[in-house]
């Protein structure tokens, strides 16, 4: 295959720009699709929702993983190369979940998919950044935000449609038509090495190792994973010793970048826990089919992003620390609402989540817009990896501490909201939960915007 290492220049870019809007597309879709699929799992397997967790929380932990090793490979290695392992590796992780029969396998599928979906999210904004010529490059990002868009509000209706008439393992072959992209990349693509700065491996696989121990933690109760702490203080000391750490020590001596990686935790915390706990809600107390939970999430998705394109073209007027608070305060009122109101009638589930995915689309779009102008270009790279690998991780402890919550037989007794009706206590009480969580990211905003104003003309 002939390569084009002194040519940096993408070949046709509109057939270019088609594989890269579907293989978003299938990424975003990729995040939702199961969660509307998991009640049918959780009976098919005959699990409890602690168990079930796993399918998005496997998921989110290892594509957060991957978002921050294949964005490091891509200043080290040619983008079509890398593109070319991670759509394989979805394409085998695919195939292997369409013949799952074992809970086991169906997870392992669910691994490998994240391990090969995630060079999407890496490696796509640095195609265009790196290879497209200025006057395309906006041209060239809507379309991507657009897939996203698009993916965001079909994921919850393809995947309640799909598990409801076909059967959930069709889910699987959705992804499979991502890795039929792979000869667009290797034909039009530079195979170019720019040449970057060293992976610290040491430092990735502690910060790893820890995270995911937590989350076993929270998941298993076992106290052998509490062992992970270990872990992230090496981290913490290592970070301090080598010459290119995986995160620059002065990044987490910064306040508003601090504050920053706790508002993203938190706010996809909820959001990742509300879209666990809203299917089986609907499966359980209501007896709704996926194709009707499918129905009743996807307008509540698809307004969202409509009122994200509307939202954008307001920022420059707005200012962007509107939009970040705004996030904030739509994700605590979505808690309440679904705690206190959520038993009364499904309908109400869409507009519900209307309110928190427009919360969840501020914080992705607002804080890494912010970041972005605070961020010198040496600690582009590391803040952002560090901040999308935290905001997964967040979302993956959401669920698993939702699944646990709805397992936990003390709250399935009397809700803590007097206002919720019907059956499932645990519901509301495990909504109530995220209150919490959503209060804690309103006051971490509070410290941000007043950090905001002392570092308005500032670099960190």
């Amino acid at each position: 295959m002939e390569e084009m290492k002194h040519n940096s220049i993408v070949y046709k870019k509109k057939l270019v720009l088609f594989a890269l809007f579907l293989n978003v597309l299938i990424m975003v879709m990729n995040t939702s699709m199961f969660n509307i699929a998991v009640p049918v799992i959780t009976e098919d397997f005959q699990i409890n929702t602690a168990a079930a967790s796993w399918i998005v929380t496997s998921y989110s932990v290892f594509f957060a993983i991957g978002v921050v090793i294949y964005g490091r490979l891509g200043t080290n290695a040619a983008i079509p190369f890398l593109l070319t392992i991670g759509l394989l590796l979805l394409g085998a992780g695919s195939i292997l979940g369409v013949f799952a029969e074992t809970y086991p396998l169906l997870i392992l599928a669910r691994v490998i998919q994240a391990a090969g979906t995630s060079s999407v999210s890496a490696l796509g904004m640095q195609m265009i950044t790196r290879y497209f010529p200025v006057e395309e490059k906006a041209k060239a990002m809507s379309i991507y935000a657009s897939a996203s868009t698009l993916g965001f509000g079909l994921g919850p209706l393809v995947g309640g449609l799909l598990t409801e008439y076909l059967g959930w393992s069709f889910l699987f072959m959705v992804s499979v038509l991502g890795a039929l992209m792979i000869p667009v990349y290797r034909k039009n693509v530079p195979f170019e090495v720019p040449g970057g700065s060293l992976f610290d491996i040491p430092g990735f696989l502690l910060l790893s190792t820890s995270a995911v121990s937590a989350l076993l933690f929270v998941s298993t109760g076992s106290l052998f994973f509490l062992a992970g702490a270990v872990a992230f203080v090496l981290f913490l000391i290592h970070i301090n010793r080598v010459k290119e750490p995986f995160i620059a020590p002065a990044l987490l001596k910064q306040p508003i970048y601090v504050l920053s990686l706790a508002i993203g935790f938190a706010v996809f915390f909820i959001h990742f826990a509300i879209l666990f706990i809203t299917p089986l809600l609907l499966a359980d107390v209501y007896s709704l089919n996926t194709a009707a939970i499918g129905w009743i999430i996807f307008p509540g998705a698809a307004g969202s992003a409509v009122l994200m394109i509307l939202i954008g073209r307001m920022a420059e007027k707005t200012g962007i620390l509107f939009i970040i608070g705004g996030g904030t305060v739509c994700v605590t009122a979505a808690s309440i609402l679904y705690a206190g109101f959520g038993g009364h009638e499904p309908w109400l589930m869409g507009l519900f989540f209307l309110v928190s995915s427009l919360g969840f689309s501020c914080i992705t779009m607002g804080v890494p817009n912010y970041l972005s102008g605070k961020l010198a270009p040496a600690e582009f790279s590391s803040g952002f990896g560090l901040l999308q690998l935290t905001q997964f991780i967040g979302g993956a402890f959401g669920v698993a501490v939702s699944g646990k919550l709805l397992s936990w037989d003390r709250l399935a007794g009397s809700p803590l909201f007097f206002v919720w009706q019907g059956e499932g206590a645990a519901y509301s009480n495990s909504y109530a939960f995220l209150i919490g969580i959503a209060i804690l990211s309103v006051v971490c905003f509070c410290f941000f915007y007043k950090q905001a104003g002392r570092f308005r003309s500032e670099t960190f």
